[in-house]
């Protein structure tokens, strides 16, 4: 048995032990306590940052709401910039008047030829006795029986796409098409303005059926209409067809 003094200090033990104890659950109560401030004082400080960024964003949104905007035309932005050229007449010449045409040029292409005129020579082909023109190696030709430069009538030009400088390979390859202008220049030193309206699908030479050689007999035939024929081969790599380019006659320049 314990006597007294053992039991007073056993029971004073406990008590020590007790007050430790309380002491460490107080100071884990207090830890939990601030953490729970330091949470709520966080969470305070969000709502007040994401109530200023809201704040910020309704703002920047109203300014460029607010703010003019430049009435810009469509054309600005998408329209292709083309040479502009004066006229001094929109009248085609009169027949008596034309002379022959000795250039070429397509200004959008920064492209430029000479021209020379050109005849035919009679050959046999397949037993028949036919008609071929003779297209100059370094230039292009002009169907000396159509009309002169800036006339009434149908102007005639041939070039090649294979042979010697290859003056039309660029219409073989497609570089000439529909609203480009075409200036042609005479042996006066007058240039007559023409705008394209048609190029036409590849016709036919080797195997041409009786239609195929129709079509391409009307390209070249006379018009009494004042316009402006181009003629080359096709393909690029070939010459099993025909392409044409048609120009309608626009004016003469200053």
């Amino acid at each position: 048995m314990m006597n007294i003094q053992q039991f007073l200090k056993v029971k004073g033990l406990g008590r020590r032990e007790q007050g430790a104890g309380g002491k460490e659950q107080g100071a884990r109560s207090k830890e939990q306590g601030a953490r729970s401030r330091g949470l709520v004082a966080g969470g305070w400080v969000y709502c007040l940052l994401s109530t200023v960024y809201c704040l910020l964003l309704l703002a920047g949104r109203s300014r460029a709401e607010a703010a003019p905007v430049a009435n810009v035309p469509a054309s600005a932005v998408t329209a292709t910039p083309t040479p502009s050229v004066t006229l001094s007449s929109r009248t085609p010449l009169p027949a008596a008047q034309a002379v022959a045409p000795v250039r070429i040029a397509i200004p959008v292409l920064d492209f430029a030829a000479p021209v020379g005129p050109m005849a035919w020579q009679v050959t046999e082909v397949g037993g028949e006795r036919r008609a071929v023109w003779q297209v100059p190696a370094d230039k292009a030709g002009w169907h000396i029986n159509s009309a002169g430069a800036g006339a009434q009538g149908n102007l005639v030009i041939s070039g090649h796409h294979l042979q010697g400088e290859a003056v039309f390979a660029r219409i073989t390859n497609g570089e000439v098409t529909v609203g480009q202008q075409i200036l042609v220049t005479d042996e006066k030193g007058r240039t007559f303005v023409y705008q394209v309206t048609e190029v036409s699908s590849p016709i036919p030479q080797l195997g041409a059926t009786a239609a195929d050689q129709a079509r391409a007999a009307a390209y070249i035939a006379p018009s009494a209409q004042a316009k402006l024929t181009l003629m080359t081969g096709w393909p690029a790599f070939s010459n099993t067809h025909y392409l044409f380019v048609v120009a309608q006659f626009v004016g003469r320049t200053q």
